[in-house]
């Protein structure tokens, strides 16, 4: 099945000419640059003349195998698919063939749809399909680089990603830009880990100050599966992930942690919802931001449990450190419970630098910056430390100890 065929995206151009944008009204969307976000062109995928050297430098050196899509567009030479571990299929989706992927790319989430994952679904007919059925010691290393342009300033890219049962894999989706050029990216990740497969989904955010991240990540889990989710939300002028997860399967488990660090006049906008559709199912929420000058974060975290659905076991945390008094949080947990025999907890919090610990730091001889830095890089081990991958550590590391020194 060809994707320029594929039913659901012949739906989606149809829907284009009577699609409305997100509004203020639409609790989601309400820190949105509503304007901002209507002037984004989207358009067929086409690669751009010539790629910037500056985003070579950009994207982390992971061992293992890469997929690098550009503007929608897969970029062999940047790619790195001539080893690929036992059991790992991971080709361009216009390239894709076989049985399997055509299940994979025709695969239907039950989540309702905004504008611009109908945008997507039109013109995302570029991107990942990454099939795994095994444990590769590998990490598998996607990286979308958005570089606007004069026809469309914005892309859109799908990332298609299926565990087979009893697999484990850990998968890493970089995505950052190039140049001063108002633009922006969407890309919808969808992925589907069937029995007892593991997963540790790892996404850093870097685009530049001059573009707009739109991302949206669909997962549906069989029982007994795990999903290990980390994300970086660091880039862009308004930078937004959305995950819908949906633990469909008795016993899944759904670990979902992540970092905004924001500065400037960023907005960084985290939307998370998990559904508990199956007995026995466990979920945790952990994200933490740190707001500097006059940017925003906004975390909006819910738990829903269906009927039936007994034995959920779910929690959510949400933490706050505010360098600024412009700086603004908007910290929204949210829970809808429709069965008994339920564990649901959550909680936030918003704070400031500890004077104290930079007091006695000072008296120590530390120079004030360097004092505040470390505190700020303390706050934030409690999501770096989750990571197993020495190479995504130290890309975070560096990026945040140049922009908050």
């Amino acid at each position: 099945m060809s994707v320029a065929i594929l039913p659901s995206r012949t739906v989606a151009l149809e829907q284009l000419g009577s699609l409305s944008l997100p509004t203020r009204r639409d609790e989601a969307w309400r820190y949105a640059p509503h304007k901002a976000l209507g002037q984004l062109t989207f358009g067929p995928a086409t690669a751009p003349d010539v790629v910037p050297a500056v985003v070579d430098g950009q994207i982390p050196h992971i061992d293992g195998p890469r997929l690098v899509i550009v503007n929608g567009v897969v970029d062999r030479e940047r790619s790195k698919l001539d080893v690929m571990p036992a059991g790992v299929e991971l080709v361009s989706i216009e390239g894709a063939s076989g049985d399997r992927a055509a299940r994979a790319l025709g695969r239907e989430h039950e989540e309702p749809e905004d504008a611009f994952s109908i945008i997507n679904r039109a013109y995302g007919t570029g991107g990942a399909l990454l099939l795994i059925d095994g444990r590769p010691d590998e990490v598998i290393h996607i990286v979308d680089v958005a570089v606007p342009d004069g026809a469309h300033n914005a892309s859109a890219s799908r990332v298609v990603i299926e565990l087979a049962a009893g697999s484990s894999a850990t998968v890493v989706e970089t995505r950052i830009g190039s140049g001063d050029t108002f633009g922006g990216s969407n890309v919808r990740s969808e992925v589907s880990l069937a029995t007892d497969a593991s997963l540790e989904h790892i996404i850093l955010q870097d685009l530049p100050a001059s573009q707009i991240h739109l991302g949206r990540v669909d997962v549906v889990q069989a029982a007994g599966s795990t999903l290990r989710a980390r994300l970086f939300n660091l880039g862009s002028d308004y930078g937004r992930v959305a995950y819908h997860v949906l633990l469909a399967g008795e016993g899944a488990h759904a670990d979902l942690s992540g970092l905004y660090f924001g500065s400037g006049r960023q907005t960084l906008d985290q939307q998370i919802t998990v559904v508990h559709a199956a007995k026995d199912c466990t979920s945790r929420q952990s994200y933490r931001g740190v707001l500097d000058d006059a940017s925003t974060g906004v975390w909006n975290g819910g738990v829903a449990v269906r009927a039936g659905a007994d034995g959920t076991d779910s929690e959510q945390s949400n933490d706050n450190l505010l360098l600024s008094r412009q700086a603004e949080v908007n910290s929204m947990p949210r829970l809808e419970i429709l069965a008994d025999e339920v564990s649901c907890r959550h909680g936030a919090t918003v704070g400031q630098l500890d004077e104290a610990a930079l007091y006695y730091m000072r008296s120590r001889g530390i120079p004030a910056a360097e004092a505040s830095r470390l505190l700020v890089h303390g706050f934030a081990d409690q999501v770096m430390d989750t990571l197993e991958s020495e190479a995504v550590r130290s890309w975070i590391t560096e990026r945040l100890g140049r922009d908050d020194a």
